[in-house]
């Protein structure tokens, strides 16, 4: 008997040891958060815009008109290098927020796939033979990308393509024919200060030093008595050396002639234009994204 009880013991004592391992421990924590696995949201539920492009930091996208104007051809946004290295912005895309705006068609709300379009190349200035040579465009330091949404209506006289903007493009914003939004910068060299200005005559001299920069004059005009005058320029009677001498260099074509190899030619300002036919961003409601060559979001701003 006395065996017994004590093998009795000992099968006890084995069930008990096996108890304590299989039995768990513990409950998890309920009340901890579970890990955000979306990466998109914060505590609060809230959207994160989430840049996950290595430009992020140094390129930052203004809306320009792009909220009250609606003409393709003078909608404009732009981009700007903020950062300390340069970058090329070529084959960047833009995307607007039309697939996250609903339409009412007449059968309930309806959303339609987002607009997109891609940065191109440009030509590093207007040729004036329209023999434009194509390059990337890459912003250096401080300098700005305009980008228009549809293109410069007139063709003429000069093909307007991408370009960016010199010393000399002031001419093409003087020019009646074109329709620059924003205005093309107006910095051409000084008539005043052009090389030969001090071996003409007194009187071409001084009409040429009173002239405006940018200025195209106008030749064959009429004269005081209302007749065509051939050597008259801005209706004023010069010499014919004089008249030679303003045709060859108070314009756009002489003027990237003569100072296309200047130090100080190219200016900060690249005009883009996407051909686009119709508005690319809405008044209201809109997102302007702007995404690199592999697709990341650089930046983008709502409005």
């Amino acid at each position: 008997m006395k065996g017994n009880g004590m093998m009795e013991g000992v099968v006890i004592l084995v069930i008990l040891i096996v108890i304590m391992f299989i039995t768990p421990k513990g409950k998890p924590n309920s009340t901890a958060n579970p890990p955000n696995s979306s990466g998109n949201t914060n505590s609060s539920g809230e959207n994160i815009i989430a840049t996950n492009s290595t430009y992020a930091p140094d390129i930052s996208l203004s809306t320009g008109n792009a909220s009250y104007t609606y003409q393709p051809y003078e909608e404009y946004i732009t981009i700007y290098n903020t950062g300390s290295e340069s970058v090329d912005i070529t084959n960047w895309r833009l995307k607007n927020a039309k697939d996250k705006r609903a339409y009412d068609l007449g059968g309930g709300p309806r959303y339609f796939p987002a607009d997109t379009a891609t940065i191109g190349q440009a030509a590093f200035f207007v040729s004036p033979n329209g023999l434009n040579k194509f390059q990337n465009i890459v912003l250096k330091t401080s300098e700005t990308a305009i980008i228009t949404t549809g293109s410069i209506g007139s063709q003429l006289p000069y093909k307007i393509v991408s370009f960016k903007e010199n010393i000399c493009s002031g001419y093409l914003e003087d020019l009646s024919e074109y329709a620059f939004m924003p205005a093309l910068a107006h910095n051409c060299p000084r008539p005043r200060d052009e090389t030969g200005v001090n071996a003409l005559d007194n009187e071409c001299r001084g009409f040429i030093e009173g002239m405006s920069s940018c200025h195209t004059p106008e030749f064959n005009t009429r004269d005081r008595d209302g007749e065509i005058c051939s050597n008259c320029v801005d209706s004023k009677l010069l010499s014919s050396s004089c008249v030679a001498f303003i045709k060859n260099h108070f314009n756009y074509s002489s003027c990237i002639a003569n100072h296309a190899n200047d130090s100080n030619f190219s200016g900060q300002t690249w005009r883009i234009f996407l051909g686009r036919g119709w508005e690319m961003w809405a008044d209201k409601y809109e997102t302007i994204s702007l995404l690199d060559k592999l697709n990341k979001l650089v930046t983008e701003e709502t409005y």
